[in-house]
């Protein structure tokens, strides 16, 4: 029955799981806060970044009214107050992103250092998270319009990630930035590259595969496919407003589900489905014609001999001796740094992180050096990123500097000095020069503040380095003295993407996609004459010849992935080119045309939003002013007519269904800076003891992460009345032995309880690893009874036994129920490739003591430990999970006490065996999961399921209980995970576990009154929350 009303509520919960509840992370408590306002921003960022806040603000006040034009709406047009935006400054990644419960826009300022497109970062970010802002508008207009009042801003959230659904979000917002910019994603030749050899090869899924992904075949993610499909029907139907009217149309209809269908249909006059197919077509008609002009390709060949069953990408790939060292990553493999040997063999070396730049290996010291983004220890918008070396003779990762903001290590000719790009805080870049075995710095050279630096490369004595302004990438160089020349520009910036600059002899290599795919081109620095060295069908990038200069190795774009390959030098290009002469992408440069009609006609606008102000290049600030972080802590964003616990609806854990939802109401509240979350709440429900009574209970919860120390608190007032545990003897002879035994009385229950944690990351190189101190406190008004009556147990006439009331002890006090819990977990798990169920390797233990203040002379504090593992499976996928638990009372106690659950799985929720279990002193429980992947085809029912993998899993619990006593479970495991699950696309589990009980207790636990079963079957249902 819990299961079924569980589901009833399903549409409810899915609903709040699109609210956007989510945070981006604590920024240090050191971090002082001011702001910032223009005519239609609030901008709130760290102490001394006054100039950085000024430019985020022109750029997005600038792009305001033209991310507009196509979206039907423009930031802020249906609400009443500024849209606040918080740069993060301190994180070495770059990101951003759009939420609306609470509204705000988090920008990570640091720029783009992996792969980043040929425009800056700040505009980049302007036109992308503005046109979200834009998108959001939707949901508090027309028929949304009233609900805002009833649900505040959790609506908006709900709203858009029901209708539109990511990929018209993402790739509508990367349409935004390709059409308004000469570059963007949209003129990238890594962005739709995987297409580009799919569709060769044909590979022509329909649309929910592509949305949906794969565990079996590689998936591009949202943003390309709702770039290909709107850009699509934006050029063959020269459609610029199918964004407007797809979002107008939710909002004047909600009721329709299936819009993507009907705005298909009003649109274009097609069905959605012939849509997606048109959009296929001319994408792949124009690159076979492209393909056709690129010809003759080279001839290459197979580097390695590994049998790559499924999409793997080799990337970073650098020469030392005769070997070729690369990080590899698959679908059903997370990343590892591999050797390639000349004949071909490939050889694991370690594990490696998932976000490091390319390799540049040394060869002279026979080390590997790359950067890599390492997490503070506490703040989680705190990462570095930080030089790391491969010491191959040693066989052992080293890390050269810390608390860095260092990128892209280059060696110098002898390989005692690197050079490193660092981005600072305040904005700009330069690049520093530092000692390679001890990372101390040289010297520190300027960037102009016009130009990012990306990657740098030695040659001779000068420093040649690719950056991007804004035109797009090009090339500079400077000696290293800084003092003859200044910076000298080699190549003037193209929208064009260059990356793995190298260096090989007195030339200068890098890999651009001038001719609409990456190729290999050479530079010479006496007359900065471009040469073509490569041709091939999907691109390559990643180029290194070999020692000897005889073999050009990289990794090759298909249909299987980004594979090593080879190339003789003989055979290669050698083709000269000329750096102005750019593809042309031609869907891209309609976007462009479309736009540029649109804000030439000066009416694409409601009056609604030319009254919210219009398009200047005039900027008004306001002084900088102290943000205070007390007086904006409390910020109610969003309330509902009903209750609901949005932290058990996550993890959905519950013992009675109220705990999740009831008649009631909650007010949710979250503070800009994302440190604080909460709500507050009233419930209705039935007496979980007594159906005919009902409750009226008050909630309210916080979470505050803006000390070093993590701070929860909760506090529940009347979900059930209180109880009294009253403590009784029965005699025999003049002994008595105690029990418990518990009547509910009138009170209500007030239960409160306070958490103190800290979660140490010490994440790095491919595993995440912490360590997580604890300390909780929970109190009620749950009372223990001392007075312990005496009885003695009496048989009457008709040999009905019953207890006889004797003395009492003399001792008429109760207290208060409370625990103080402390405890300490300790975890290093490898991270998980897209398809593995459990992790490769790793484990973690947890150790802890549950103490009954004030209550410790009848129940006993419990110790427990908890440790788990995990181990690789015979394919790839599989795994297994071993785990045991055991607890033990400190000492002699005359009532059952218990801190952990002992129990197997197939009787883990019979309350009773649970304090039988707790009777003795000590218990454990051995288990073990054989994780089993089984691909079930990707299958689909139209828009409504989405079925991606069953998974089985053969399951295994032992329980020791004492010396003698023990019960076990054996069972299966068997679910489908969804990718969609009635419409709703967030990834669902459902399935059935099984269990066989028994054991050398059983059936004397059985035959003693207790209600035991042999067979356990049970619901299985997991909903994953989009955050």
């Amino acid at each position: 029955m819990k299961f079924f009303i569980s589901f009833l509520i399903f549409i409810f919960i899915s609903l709040n799981a699109f609210a956007q509840f989510y945070t981006v992370g604590d920024d240090p408590a050191s971090v002082k806060w001011y702001e910032t306002e223009t005519t239609n921003f609030r901008i709130i960022y760290p102490e001394g970044l006054d100039s950085l806040a000024k430019i985020y603000g022109y750029n997005l006040e600038k792009y305001r009214i033209p991310v507009g034009r196509s979206a039907g709406y423009v930031p802020g047009e249906y609400i009443c107050t500024k849209i606040p935006v918080v740069l993060h400054s301190w994180n070495a990644q770059s990101n951003g992103s759009v939420a609306w419960a609470p509204k705000r826009m988090d920008l990570f300022t640091l720029p783009q250092a992996y792969g980043p497109e040929a425009l800056p970062w700040v505009k980049t970010l302007a036109i992308h998270e503005s046109r979200h802002t834009a998108q959001m508008q939707f949901g508090l207009s027309y028929v949304f319009k009233p609900f805002k009042y009833i649900f505040g801003e959790m609506l908006d959230g709900a709203a858009s990630g029901i209708y539109p659904g990511k990929w018209l979000l993402e790739g509508d917002a990367v349409v935004a930035e390709t059409a308004l910019s000469n570059s963007g994603r949209g003129r990238s030749a890594d962005f739709l590259n995987y297409y580009m050899a799919a569709f060769d090869n044909g590979d022509f899924r329909n649309f929910y595969r592509w949305n949906y992904g794969s565990y079996k075949y590689f998936t591009p993610d949202e943003y390309a496919l709702g770039y290909m499909m709107i850009s699509g029907i934006r050029y063959k139907f020269n459609t610029p407003h199918f964004t407007d009217i797809y979002l107008q149309h939710a909002a004047k209809q909600p009721y329709d589900i299936l819009i993507h269908r009907s705005t298909a249909r009003k649109t274009t006059g097609q069905a959605f489905k012939e849509n997606f197919k048109d959009a296929i077509n001319l994408h792949h008609s124009i690159w076979k014609e492209e393909k056709e002009a690129r010809k003759p390709f080279i001839k290459t060949y197979d580097a390695t001999d590994a049998n790559n069953r499924k999409y793997t990408v080799y990337s970073g790939n650098t020469i030392c001796g005769h070997n070729l060292w690369a990080v590899k990553k698959s679908i059903d493999k997370s990343d590892a740094l591999v050797m390639i040997d000349s004949s071909g063999h490939e050889t694991y070396i370690t594990a490696f992180s998932g976000q490091s730049s390319k390799l540049e290996a040394v060869p002279s010291s026979g080390k590997i050096f790359w950067s890599e983004i390492q997490n503070s220890t506490r703040w989680s918008q705190k990462k570095t990123s930080v030089i790391r070396y491969y010491d191959i003779s040693k066989r052992h990762k080293h890390t050269l500097t810390r608390n860095t903001r260092y990128y892209h290590p280059s060696s110098s000719q002898d390989g005692s000095l690197l050079a490193v790009t660092e981005y600072l805080v305040s904005g700009g870049s330069r690049i520093v020069i530092i000692d390679s075995k001890t990372g101390k710095e040289i010297k520190k050279i300027n960037v102009p503040s016009d130009l990012q630096a990306v990657e740098s490369v030695w040659s001779g004595d000068n420093i040649f380095i690719s950056v991007i302004a804004e035109n797009g990438f090009g090339i500079y160089s400077t000696d290293t003295s800084f003092v003859n020349k200044g910076w000298e520009c080699r190549l003037s910036p193209q929208p064009v993407q260059i990356k793995d600059l190298r260096n090989y002899g007195d030339k200068i290599y890098f890999t651009c996609d001038l001719t609409g795919v990456n190729e290999l081109y050479q530079l010479i620095p006496e007359n900065n004459t471009l040469y073509r060295i490569t041709s091939t069908e999907y691109g390559a990038d990643n180029f290194q010849f070999s020692a000897d200069g005889k073999e050009l190795f990289f990794s090759a774009a298909g249909h299987k992935g980004k594979l090593p390959m080879q190339a003789k030098s003989k055979d290669l290009l050698f083709k000269k080119a000329v750096y102005s002469d750019i593809h042309r992408y031609r869907i891209a440069d309609k976007l462009s045309e479309q736009e540029q009609i649109l804000a030439e006609s000066g009416n694409s606008l409601s009056p609604r939003a030319r009254n919210k102000g219009t398009e200047t290049d005039s900027v008004i600030f306001t002084n900088p002013v102290r943000y205070k972080k007390l007086p904006h802590l409390f910020n109610i964003h969003s309330w509902a007519p009903i209750y609901f616990n949005y932290d058990n609806i996550t993890n959905f854990s519950y013992d009675y269904i109220y705990e999740l939802a009831s008649l009631g109401a909650t007010a949710l509240m979250q503070n800009r800076l994302g440190t604080f979350s909460g709500y507050f709440g009233y419930s209705a429900h039935k007496d979980p003891n007594n159906k005919s009574f009902w409750r009226h209970s008050g909630h309210i919860k916080f979470t505050y992460s803006g000390l070093y120390p993590i701070i929860e608190a909760s506090l529940d007032i009347n979900d059930r009345a209180a109880l009294k545990n009253n403590i009784f003897g029965i005699l025999d002879g003049n002994v008595a032995k105690l029990y418990m035994g518990n009547i509910f009385y009138r009170r209500p229950l007030i239960e409160g309880n306070i958490s103190v944690y800290i979660p140490f990351d010490l994440s790095g190189s491919g595993w995440n690893r912490g360590i997580i101190p604890q300390v909780s406190w929970n109190i009620s008004n749950d009372r223990i009874d001392y007075s312990i009556p005496l009885y003695i147990s009496a048989t009457d006439e008709n040999n009905n036994q019953s207890l006889q009331f004797v003395k009492d002890a003399g001792i008429y006090k109760t207290k208060l129920m409370q625990s103080v819990n402390t405890s300490v977990r300790l975890y290093s798990v490898r991270t998980m490739s897209l398809s593995e169920i459990y992790p490769d390797f790793g484990g973690g233990l947890e150790a802890g003591v549950s103490h009954y203040a004030g209550n410790t002379k009848y129940l006993s504090p419990v110790t427990y430990l908890y440790a788990y593992g995990y181990l690789p499976g015979i394919t790839r996928e599989q795994g297994l999970n071993l785990s045991i638990i055991w607890q033990h009372s400190l000492k002699k106690s005359y009532l059952t006490t218990s801190a952990v659950n002992t129990l197997p799985r197939g009787l883990s929720s019979n309350s009773v065996l649970k304090n039988y279990v707790a009777s003795h002193r000590h218990s454990a429980k051995l288990s073990a999961n054989y994780a089993i992947p089984v691909y079930v085809g990707d299958f689909h029912i139209s828009s409504i399921f989405y079925g991606k993998r069953a998974i089985i899993t053969p399951h295994f619990d032992y329980t020791f209980m004492g010396k003698t006593e023990g019960l076990f479970s054996a069972g299966l495991t068997a679910c489908i995970e969804f990718g969609c699950f009635l419409w709703i696309g967030t990834p669902v589990t459902i399935g059935v576990t099984y269990s066989y009980n028994d054991g050398k207790s059983f059936d004397m636990l059985k035959e003693s009154g207790l209600n035991l079963r042999h067979h356990f079957i049970g619901p299985v249902f997991k909903l994953s929350l989009p955050h």
